[in-house]
């Protein structure tokens, strides 16, 4: 069977409910064999990898570690809901023990945030992937990407503004660039908290540049230190507290726009890069004197559109540009079939609208494909 691992955090701490973390270790997909465990009041399952790492002990997720054997250096606390199962995906556990789990404890953070740096230099290669053969790599209009940033760094220090059709890999290039270029502090505004979630994930565990069976980045680089800011600094002290130790920090546009001016200098001191993402989302007068605060660094704007939501053209220079035809012709998006719905009487037609979606629903089920169905609206309660 195999058994799918959570990454191993070299670092966890919170400041004023703000999470800065690193990964020692990604997740792993290891072959082996399971069997019961009970030992000492302790009861669970007993993993043995067929090659290499020793065995791993899962128990529950309430289970006192105290209790638990000492000879275990690896336990995993999670929840098994078929241990039958020929791949059991326990990403979403906690590591309770493991070696390569580090104390927060004595930290020298200077040197910590300079030998992160030190692994990425020379470790990045533009590997691209290839489909025909399985290759794990980078796509082309991510490879366009990262080589134009690094071309518009050897000649300009203005904000520059990159265009990617959602679902192209916008994220992948973010890494890409931080690796390659050694950035050594980047803040990374997005507009909404799922996205900080969801990008802040990719960060610490640096995505595809960490894929097993990609060639993007050598073994030898580290993972960064990664902060999420869901609440906002009050003193520059505090920007001090949780920027210094980090490489990366990911907030919220209302977030950084909703600081003081002292803590956004303070923000704009500590970082040497901002990079914005969707872009075309910024365009309130807080987030704009905020990023005006950056202006002495480098700054990257990704977007799906060069146009803001209130229509103006996006400040910055477009130095890249991947068209949607493109991406439609390269096969990076599924063929889109309309459906027509009228229905005249306008009280009637979110109704006319869910019951055509139901009936396709039933329709794809049917025929065992995937459904999606999406609405875009113009405010929260509609």
């Amino acid at each position: 069977m195999r058994l799918r691992t959570p990454y191993v955090l070299a670092f966890e701490e919170s400041q004023r409910g703000n999470a800065v973390r690193q990964v020692s270790l990604g997740a792993q997909t290891l072959e082996g064999t399971l069997s019961t465990f009970t030992r000492d009041r302790v009861s669970g399952w007993l993993f043995q990898p067929t090659v290499g790492a020793d065995s791993i002990l899962l128990v529950r997720p309430k289970t006192k570690v105290d209790k638990i054997p000492v000879t275990y250096p690896r336990v995993l606390l999670a929840t098994i809901a078929d241990p039958s199962a020929p791949v059991l995906d326990l990403t979403e556990g906690r590591w309770a023990r493991h070696p390569r789990l580090r104390s927060a404890q004595h930290r020298d953070k200077t040197e910590e945030h300079r030998e992160v740096l030190e692994s990425w230099r020379g470790a990045f290669s533009y590997s691209e992937e290839d489909v025909a053969t399985g290759r794990v790599g980078l796509r082309p209009p991510q490879i366009g990407a990262i080589h134009a940033v690094h071309s518009h760094w050897s000649v300009s220090d203005l904000p520059a503004t990159i265009v990617m059709p959602t679902g192209t890999g916008k994220t992948e290039v973010m890494l890409s660039v931080m690796v390659s270029a050694s950035c050594s502090r980047v803040l990374v505004v997005v507009p909404t908290d799922a996205l900080r979630a969801q990008i802040g994930e990719k960060f610490l565990t640096l995505g595809l540049l960490k894929h097993p069976a990609a060639r993007i980045l050598s073994d030898p680089a580290h993972y960064p230190f990664v902060c999420l800011l869901e609440h906002f600094p009050t003193t520059a002290e505090e920007v001090d507290g949780l920027f210094l130790p980090c490489h990366v920090v990911v907030t919220t546009s209302a977030i950084a726009g909703q600081c003081v001016p002292e803590v956004q200098r303070a923000m704009a001191a500590r970082c040497t890069h901002l990079f914005i993402d969707e872009a075309h989302h910024a365009e309130a007068r807080t987030w704009s004197e905020f990023r005006e605060r950056f202006r002495e660094r480098q700054i990257l704007q990704f977007t799906a559109t060069p146009f803001r939501e209130d229509g103006k053209l996006l400040d910055g220079k477009i130095i890249y540009v991947y068209p949607l035809r493109k991406a439609q012709a390269e096969g990076y998006f599924k063929p889109i079939r309309f459906l027509n719905v009228v229905e005249f009487d306008t009280s009637r037609a979110d109704e006319a609208i869910a019951a055509k979606g139901i009936e396709q629903l039933q329709t794809d089920l049917k025929d065992g494909r995937d459904h999606i169905l999406m609405a875009r609206v113009g405010t929260v309660p509609r």
